[in-house]
């Protein structure tokens, strides 16, 4: 699901609108009552020829939009950084590690015994698996 955020009210507005759900100003275009998309800087319609066309949000500076990539870059490499960081300390100690360990053994059993099971079975199995995955869809 995507936001809409409104540099003129500052509130955000979900899915992809057209017009901010709070003070009601277009997004990046002029749209006339038959909603179509005009260049900001239109006075007439270029399809319809009305008049009464949306006022929209205020333009922003590009140097603010940088900064706001920039600012959300820094924060999504922080939080990879610091989910790196975690996950590489759990891994480095040895409970962790023994865990891992059982569990891989575990998990060559079942392929070891899943293995050794009649085809009529496997196919079975493989067919319960098949229907629950298209019932997701």
């Amino acid at each position: 699901m995507s936001l809409a955020y409104c540099y003129n009210c500052g509130k955000f507005t979900a899915g992809d609108p057209l017009f901010c759900g709070t003070c009601g100003r277009s997004y990046d275009v002029k749209l006339c009552p038959r909603l179509h998309r005009n260049p900001r800087g239109a006075e007439v319609c270029s399809q319809c020829g009305s008049r009464d066309l949306s006022t929209p949000q205020p333009k922003i500076p590009m140097s603010w939009r940088l900064l706001a990539l920039v600012v959300k870059l820094g924060v999504g490499l922080l939080l990879f950084y610091a989910s790196l960081s975690l996950l590489i300390a759990l891994v480095r100690t040895p409970a962790f590690q023994q865990l891992l360990v059982i569990f891989g053994f575990l998990l060559c059993g079942l392929w070891y015994l899943y293995s050794k099971l009649p085809d009529w079975l496997q196919n079975f199995l493989r067919s319960l698996w098949k229907r629950k995955e298209n019932k997701d869809e």
